[in-house]
């Protein structure tokens, strides 16, 4: 019998059925996460948690090739496939669950249509079979994690719950070794570039400020908003800095602050502490795997964004240390919008509301980099952005004078902000730059007008 369950996938990615066991960017999955037949201490890890939380002889995290499948964690396999950890597909429930991309509850294998000619029954004594699937970002499912039993069973709900629960952590565990991947690719392609410009250009800095401002993103077109950036490298010949902005926009999954599953506007502003070659450099990784930490919590607010982020800065790297917003703005179903944005030690953002004064949106954490010395979790503030508004995110360049305090800075800004706050949001970042920047350090501003 099978019994009918649906998984619940991992949050940020659904599983997308498989049509062909040899689709690419599955297999291409696969080959990057770089688990073969040999033994693997987290997936084995696994695996045993499986057997001792569901009581069964044989737990399995499988992972299914278009030829075979193979056991990279595995705890109660019989005889030869202790050492071997691999079967040919004749031998696979797994696959099943890779190309329904839906968990496979079986409770007698000998009476399901599905699997009754399997010979994983005869080979091996698999009667009862649980499998969750494991995805990678995509939503690819690359196998499955599995409790086997060796006589008919009636898997009970609660078993079933924590394998899911299991299946959710482990396919996290093969997220996190692509993300490795990716950060590593990212890592020599940003290598390979700042090598190339090394050699193309006499002097490092302006190698430096070529390579941020290829760095920098494109803004989206988004209806009801008019959005601009400006980047300016200072003026100093040695002085290079860390500074982006990214805009990012994200299909309706909700964000976890009260919306319906609405799209959503994600804005991010920062800056590498640093004035490097290297801080520049590590702008561009930081920007990738923020980007992937947005996408890949989707439905979370910004706090839990950057708190995985920063995890990931700390054990794949590169552990960049620095300040950022990350800013989620929505339209709400009346046709409001609102933004949540969660500040990890940057200047605040800055609202200036129709017929209202301008306002600094305080709340700020300490600055990302060193996530063992947190008092308490990241936070999230949200604000209503009534239609005409004007929010205006920039780094610490646009107010921060030498022998000057920061205030003073900022309140000069504020003011300036007010008196153009009806100009052009396409060209107020530029304008507001080139009129306040003392032009001592790196500067990015990033308007965005509600309601144009």
């Amino acid at each position: 019998m099978t019994s009918p369950r649906s998984a619940a996938p991992l949050p940020a990615s659904p599983a997308v059925t498989c049509l062909d066991l040899a689709d690419p960017a599955r297999l291409r999955s696969l080959a990057e996460a770089g688990l073969t037949a040999e033994a693997d201490p987290d997936m084995d890890l696994f695996a045993g948690r499986v057997r001792r939380w569901l009581g069964v002889p044989v737990a399995l995290v499988s992972l299914v090739h278009p030829e075979e499948q193979v056991f990279p964690g595995a705890s109660g396999l019989p005889g030869p496939y202790t050492w071997e950890r691999r079967t040919p597909l004749t031998h696979s429930f797994c696959q099943h669950v890779v190309l329904t991309a839906k968990p496979l509850i079986v409770e007698d294998a000998r009476e399901h249509e599905l699997v009754a000619d399997n010979a994983a029954i005869r080979d091996i004594g698999v009667v009862a079979y649980a499998g969750i699937p494991l995805t990678d970002g995509a939503g690819n499912v690359l196998g499955s994690l599995c409790a086997i039993d060796t006589v008919p069973r009636r898997w009970d709900p609660a078993q079933l719950d924590a394998l899911e629960d299991l299946a959710h952590m482990c396919s996290a565990a093969l997220r996190l070794r692509l993300a490795t991947v990716d950060a590593d690719r990212e890592r020599r392609r940003r290598d390979e570039l700042d090598a190339r410009l090394r050699q193309e250009l006499q002097h490092r800095t302006t190698a430096t400020h070529i390579l941020q401002r290829a760095m920098l993103a494109t803004l989206p077109k988004v209806g009801g908003l008019t959005m601009a950036a400006h980047y300016a490298p200072a003026d100093s010949r040695e002085d290079v800095g860390g500074d982006w902005y990214d805009v990012v926009r994200l299909p309706g999954r909700g964000t976890g602050d009260g919306d319906a599953g609405r799209g959503v506007l994600v804005l991010s502003v920062g800056d590498i502490a640093g004035h490097t070659l290297s801080a520049a450099t590590e702008m561009g990784q930081v920007r990738s795997m923020l980007r992937q930490a947005t996408w890949d919590r989707a439905g979370e607010p910004p706090s839990q964004v950057v708190g995985a982020f920063e995890d990931a800065d700390d054990i794949v790297g590169p552990r960049a240390r620095g300040t950022l917003v990350l800013a989620h703005l929505q339209e709400d179903r009346d046709g409001t919008w609102a933004m949540t944005w969660s500040n990890a030690g940057h200047p605040p953002p800055i609202l200036l509301a129709p017929g209202q004064p301008p306002q600094l949106l305080e709340g700020v954490d300490p600055m990302f980099g060193f996530p063992h010395l947190l008092p308490r979790p990241r936070t999230d503030a949200r604000v209503a952005v009534p239609a005409g508004s004007l929010l205006f995110l920039h780094t610490d360049g646009l107010v921060e004078r030498r022998g000057e305090d920061l205030d003073v800075g900022t309140a000069r800004l504020v003011e300036r902000l007010d008196q153009l706050r009806d100009e052009d949001a396409a060209t107020l970042p530029e304008r507001v730059v080139a009129e306040l920047s003392p032009g001592e350090d790196d500067v990015v501003a990033l308007a965005v007008r509600v309601g144009a």
